[in-house]
């Protein structure tokens, strides 16, 4: 259940005589953040009651039901889709997240729902976020249709503020099942919360795994993560405006997704909290490795040097031998007697090398292994390093005024067709 950076590059950043005092603050930031009641996202491994409260909840559930289908958008349905992606091994039932109004893909769900044995998870912490609330309308008006009102009723369960918001009051007048969202955390810092943690036990993760690695992560993970802080901010310094996230592995590509929302949505802004216009931030870019080595590598390597990479691999992994099942031919001689694991970190390291030689800022970060106190580590990780980073470049990485103003025009524009 390790894990480790391994900073490739080391002479060129850590002989900077920055890097040292820059550490030293980072893990101020860090304290600071831990120290402020109004940040939740740091108190969330160290408390099971959201785990009882999804564990009561997901038993309530009418005993027929064996598929939910998550009603989010963005953080509210990110972490839910990243545990599923990584583990489906462990999924014992369906769980479907819609996390977009595309009328095709919603109908090709709504073809297939049955509302009988299917239960709705409706995620919004705000209450009033457009897309979920469309996608409540159509799929409990099908439950309505064939089951009635009451027993529709409890076909759902909101997931919303605690107190205040369109589906907090829905919740009170037409007694739906609820479960709250934390009000000093974020939507994209929400994992380890009702948000996912509900979905994902209903499937049959033990979500507990989670917590107590996120636990784990933030009682010894200082160094690794204000280290990745400060090169973070390091790179954004130097000009690096693209991360590239590079997994190695099929199971931890949505994870990339999940990270890029964190670290675009929380670094991303206009002005620093003093005002003056800095627009910070990197682009980030998810690539699978080995897929989109060969559809990339050539821009990276030869291409603007305006990125920074981190590269993300599992130590243990099943064994899988390539047989010698055509010795005559010549083409067939490199892959032979070998195992998948052993192809793909020749792969992993002839990118890492061939960006090196071009002189490329590469990170190494290794798993000794994908279990879910792992993904809990690495969730409480980068909700961590992402934190801090905001706060070296002196930013506020909690809120979202370029989203909002998005949400803003959208409504305006709906408003006008009524």
């Amino acid at each position: 259940m390790g894990l480790s950076y391994d900073l490739r590059m080391q002479g060129d950043w850590k002989r900077d005589p920055a890097f040292e005092k820059l550490l030293e603050r980072a893990c101020r930031e860090e304290q600071k953040l831990l120290d402020d009641p109004a940040i939740g996202f740091t108190d969330l491994p160290e408390t099971s009651a959201y785990i009882d409260m999804c564990d009561q909840m997901v038993n309530s559930l009418p005993a027929a039901i064996d598929t939910l289908i998550v009603l989010g958008i963005g953080g509210s349905a990110l972490g839910t889709a990243m545990v599923l992606d990584a583990f489906p091994e462990k999924v014992k039932r369906t769980v479907r997240v819609i996390d977009n109004v595309d009328s095709a893909a919603v109908g090709a769900v709504l073809d297939t729902f049955h509302p009988r044995t299917s239960a709705l998870a409706v995620v919004s912490k705000s209450g009033s976020t457009v897309e979920p609330l469309a996608l409540f309308s159509i799929f409990y008006d099908r439950l309505v249709e064939e089951l009635g009102v009451q027993q529709a009723i409890s076909h759902c369960v909101l997931i919303t503020d605690p107190e205040s918001g369109a589906l907090r009051q829905l919740a009170e007048e037409k007694s739906f099942p609820s479960l709250p969202v934390p009000r000093n955390v974020g939507g994209r810092f929400s994992v380890l919360t009702p948000v996912s943690l509900f979905p994902l036990m209903f499937a049959g993760i033990d979500a507990m795994q989670l917590v107590l690695g996120a636990a784990k992560e933030k009682r010894e993970g200082q160094k690794r993560r204000c280290t990745g802080a400060v090169l973070d901010y390091m790179f954004m310094e130097s000009g690096k405006s693209i991360k590239v996230v590079f997994p190695y592995s099929n199971r931890l590509k949505t994870f990339g997704d999940w990270y890029l929302q964190l670290f675009a949505e929380s670094l991303g802004k206009r002005t620093d909290r003093s005002g003056r216009v800095i627009h910070s931030g990197q682009t980030a870019v998810v690539a699978r490795g080995v897929t989109d080595q060969h559809s990339q590598l050539q821009l990276y390597c030869e291409g603007p040097d305006d990125k920074a990479y981190l590269f993300m691999k599992i130590n243990n992994v099943p064994e899988v031998v390539v047989k010698d099942m055509f010795p005559g031919n010549a083409a067939f001689h490199t892959v032979k007697n070998h195992q998948l694991n052993e192809i793909l970190e020749a792969e992993l390291q002839g990118t890492m090398r061939s960006l090196e030689s071009c002189r490329r800022p590469v990170v190494l970060m290794e798993l000794e292994e994908l279990d879910l106190q792992t993904v809990g580590r690495l969730i409480y990780l980068f909700e961590m390093q992402t934190a801090i980073t905001g706060h070296l470049l002196n930013i506020n990485p909690f809120d979202q005024p370029g989203v909002e103003e998005g949400k803003r025009i959208a409504k305006e524009i709906l408003g006008r067709s009524e």
